[in-house]
Protein backbone atom coordinates (compact mmCIF):
# COMPACT_ATOMS: atom_id res chain seq x y z
CA UNK A 1 0.00 0.00 0.00
CA UNK A 2 1.30 3.27 -0.87
CA UNK A 3 1.48 6.52 1.66
CA UNK A 4 -1.22 9.05 1.63
CA UNK A 5 1.82 11.15 0.29
CA UNK A 6 2.37 8.93 -2.69
CA UNK A 7 -1.20 9.16 -3.56
CA UNK A 8 -1.11 12.86 -3.32
CA UNK A 9 1.84 13.27 -5.87
CA UNK A 10 0.16 11.15 -7.91
CA UNK A 11 -3.07 12.90 -7.99
CA UNK A 12 -1.38 16.02 -8.27
CA UNK A 13 0.68 14.56 -11.05
CA UNK A 14 -2.26 12.90 -12.92
CA UNK A 15 -3.81 16.36 -13.13
CA UNK A 16 -1.09 18.33 -14.59
CA UNK A 17 -0.49 15.08 -16.89
CA UNK A 18 -4.48 15.14 -18.27
CA UNK A 19 -3.81 18.95 -18.44
CA UNK A 20 -1.13 18.78 -20.66
CA UNK A 21 -2.91 16.46 -23.00
CA UNK A 22 -6.20 18.84 -23.26
CA UNK A 23 -3.64 22.31 -23.45
CA UNK A 24 -1.45 20.75 -26.55
CA UNK A 25 -4.64 18.84 -28.15
CA UNK A 26 -6.16 22.49 -27.96
CA UNK A 27 -3.69 24.92 -28.82
CA UNK A 28 -3.17 22.72 -32.24
CA UNK A 29 -6.40 23.13 -32.84
CA UNK A 30 -8.18 19.57 -32.03
CA UNK A 31 -11.50 19.36 -31.04
CA UNK A 32 -12.09 18.48 -27.31
CA UNK A 33 -15.17 16.24 -25.85
CA UNK A 34 -17.91 17.19 -23.57
CA UNK A 35 -16.17 14.88 -20.95
CA UNK A 36 -13.49 16.90 -20.53
CA UNK A 37 -10.50 15.92 -18.26
CA UNK A 38 -10.34 13.82 -15.01
CA UNK A 39 -8.42 11.85 -12.18
CA UNK A 40 -8.96 9.79 -9.67
CA UNK A 41 -7.50 9.42 -6.46
CA UNK A 42 -4.84 7.06 -7.30
CA UNK A 43 -3.62 9.84 -9.85
CA UNK A 44 -5.26 7.76 -12.86
CA UNK A 45 -6.53 9.80 -15.69
CA UNK A 46 -8.61 10.42 -19.14
CA UNK A 47 -7.86 13.96 -21.27
CA UNK A 48 -11.14 13.61 -23.67
CA UNK A 49 -10.44 15.24 -27.43
CA UNK A 50 -10.87 13.81 -31.09
CA UNK A 51 -7.80 12.10 -32.36
CA UNK A 52 -9.57 10.12 -35.34
CA UNK A 53 -8.36 12.10 -37.78
CA UNK A 54 -5.46 10.55 -39.05
CA UNK A 55 -5.83 11.68 -42.74
CA UNK A 56 -2.36 13.48 -43.15
CA UNK A 57 1.11 14.00 -41.58
CA UNK A 58 -0.09 17.17 -39.95
CA UNK A 59 -2.86 15.48 -38.58
CA UNK A 60 -1.47 12.67 -37.24
CA UNK A 61 1.62 15.20 -35.84
CA UNK A 62 -1.01 17.00 -33.90
CA UNK A 63 -2.19 13.67 -32.34
CA UNK A 64 1.02 12.43 -31.55
CA UNK A 65 2.17 15.73 -29.75
CA UNK A 66 -1.15 16.28 -27.88
CA UNK A 67 -0.77 12.12 -26.79
CA UNK A 68 3.01 12.35 -25.54
CA UNK A 69 2.43 15.49 -24.16
CA UNK A 70 0.77 13.79 -21.04
CA UNK A 71 3.87 12.33 -19.74
CA UNK A 72 6.28 15.32 -20.91
CA UNK A 73 4.34 17.48 -18.54
CA UNK A 74 4.44 15.28 -15.80
CA UNK A 75 7.74 14.42 -16.02
CA UNK A 76 8.68 18.10 -15.72
CA UNK A 77 6.24 18.28 -13.21
CA UNK A 78 7.65 15.71 -11.16
CA UNK A 79 11.04 17.13 -11.82
CA UNK A 80 10.16 20.76 -10.60
CA UNK A 81 9.23 19.27 -7.50
CA UNK A 82 11.50 16.90 -6.63
CA UNK A 83 9.35 14.10 -6.92
CA UNK A 84 10.14 10.70 -8.11
CA UNK A 85 10.22 10.05 -11.86
CA UNK A 86 7.11 7.47 -12.98
CA UNK A 87 8.65 3.97 -13.56
CA UNK A 88 10.23 3.72 -16.91
CA UNK A 89 8.15 0.74 -18.15
CA UNK A 90 5.26 2.09 -17.19
CA UNK A 91 5.66 5.41 -19.48
CA UNK A 92 7.07 3.21 -21.44
CA UNK A 93 4.42 0.58 -22.26
CA UNK A 94 1.73 2.97 -21.56
CA UNK A 95 -1.32 3.13 -23.91
CA UNK A 96 -0.47 6.87 -24.51
CA UNK A 97 3.08 6.04 -25.60
CA UNK A 98 2.36 2.89 -28.02
CA UNK A 99 -0.44 5.06 -29.53
CA UNK A 100 1.88 7.95 -30.37
CA UNK A 101 5.08 5.36 -31.62
CA UNK A 102 2.41 4.00 -33.69
CA UNK A 103 1.30 6.99 -35.46
CA UNK A 104 5.04 7.93 -35.65
CA UNK A 105 5.64 4.83 -38.03
CA UNK A 106 2.54 5.87 -40.40
CA UNK A 107 4.15 9.75 -41.19
CA UNK A 108 7.09 10.31 -44.32
CA UNK A 109 10.79 9.85 -43.62
CA UNK A 110 12.59 8.98 -41.13
CA UNK A 111 11.16 7.84 -37.81
CA UNK A 112 14.72 9.01 -35.76
CA UNK A 113 14.52 12.84 -37.25
CA UNK A 114 10.73 13.27 -36.76
CA UNK A 115 10.65 12.03 -33.16
CA UNK A 116 13.62 14.38 -32.66
CA UNK A 117 11.41 17.13 -34.49
CA UNK A 118 8.60 16.58 -32.80
CA UNK A 119 9.95 15.96 -29.16
CA UNK A 120 11.41 19.68 -30.12
CA UNK A 121 8.33 20.97 -30.79
CA UNK A 122 6.54 19.38 -28.35
CA UNK A 123 8.87 21.16 -25.71
CA UNK A 124 8.36 24.28 -27.16
CA UNK A 125 4.77 23.87 -26.70
CA UNK A 126 4.39 23.25 -23.68
CA UNK A 127 6.98 25.62 -22.31
CA UNK A 128 4.82 28.16 -24.00
CA UNK A 129 1.67 27.14 -22.44
CA UNK A 130 2.70 25.70 -18.89
CA UNK A 131 0.56 28.47 -17.25
CA UNK A 132 -2.19 27.63 -18.97
CA UNK A 133 -1.68 23.64 -17.92
CA UNK A 134 -1.30 24.81 -14.42
CA UNK A 135 -4.17 26.74 -14.18
CA UNK A 136 -6.55 23.83 -15.73
CA UNK A 137 -4.76 21.86 -13.35
CA UNK A 138 -5.76 23.48 -10.46
CA UNK A 139 -9.15 23.89 -11.54
CA UNK A 140 -8.84 20.00 -12.07
CA UNK A 141 -7.68 20.06 -8.35
CA UNK A 142 -10.08 22.41 -6.55
CA UNK A 143 -12.99 19.86 -7.97
CA UNK A 144 -14.81 18.17 -5.61
CA UNK A 145 -14.50 14.04 -5.34
CA UNK A 146 -17.77 13.28 -7.65
CA UNK A 147 -19.06 9.34 -7.89
CA UNK A 148 -17.08 7.56 -10.76
CA UNK A 149 -19.45 8.49 -13.96
CA UNK A 150 -19.64 5.62 -16.71
CA UNK A 151 -18.08 6.56 -19.79
CA UNK A 152 -20.22 7.31 -22.77
CA UNK A 153 -17.68 4.66 -24.48
CA UNK A 154 -18.98 2.22 -22.15
CA UNK A 155 -14.96 1.99 -21.72
CA UNK A 156 -13.25 1.97 -18.14
CA UNK A 157 -10.10 4.90 -17.72
CA UNK A 158 -9.53 4.42 -13.91
CA UNK A 159 -7.73 2.44 -11.22
CA UNK A 160 -10.30 -0.82 -10.49
CA UNK A 161 -10.37 0.32 -6.89
CA UNK A 162 -11.53 3.62 -7.57
CA UNK A 163 -15.05 4.94 -6.64
CA UNK A 164 -14.62 8.78 -7.15
CA UNK A 165 -12.79 11.08 -9.53
CA UNK A 166 -12.57 14.94 -9.99
CA UNK A 167 -14.26 16.18 -13.60
CA UNK A 168 -13.22 19.69 -15.47
CA UNK A 169 -15.88 19.32 -18.30
CA UNK A 170 -15.27 19.96 -21.78
CA UNK A 171 -17.27 23.53 -21.68
CA UNK A 172 -15.29 24.54 -18.17
CA UNK A 173 -11.47 23.73 -20.01
CA UNK A 174 -12.67 25.93 -23.20
CA UNK A 175 -13.30 29.05 -20.72
CA UNK A 176 -10.00 28.80 -19.03
CA UNK A 177 -8.18 28.16 -22.16
CA UNK A 178 -10.19 31.06 -23.75
CA UNK A 179 -8.58 33.08 -20.22
CA UNK A 180 -5.13 32.47 -21.72
CA UNK A 181 -5.84 32.78 -25.37
CA UNK A 182 -6.38 29.65 -26.46
CA UNK A 183 -9.55 29.61 -28.67
CA UNK A 184 -10.37 25.73 -28.19
CA UNK A 185 -13.39 23.82 -29.35
CA UNK A 186 -15.53 21.36 -27.92
CA UNK A 187 -18.32 19.07 -29.25
CA UNK A 188 -20.94 19.05 -26.76
CA UNK A 189 -22.43 15.88 -28.01
CA UNK A 190 -19.61 13.46 -27.47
Amino acid sequence: MRSTEDIDVNVESGARHESGHIVIAAAQGLTLRAEGLMVDPFGWGLACYYKDRYESDQSREQIILATLAGFAVEMRFREERSYPARDYMDVTLNRDNVEARTLLTRLAGNYASNEASLNNRLQDLIGKHWLVIEALAAALLSKDWEALKPLKSGGKWSHENASTAKYVTGEEAVRILAQHRIAAVFDPRH
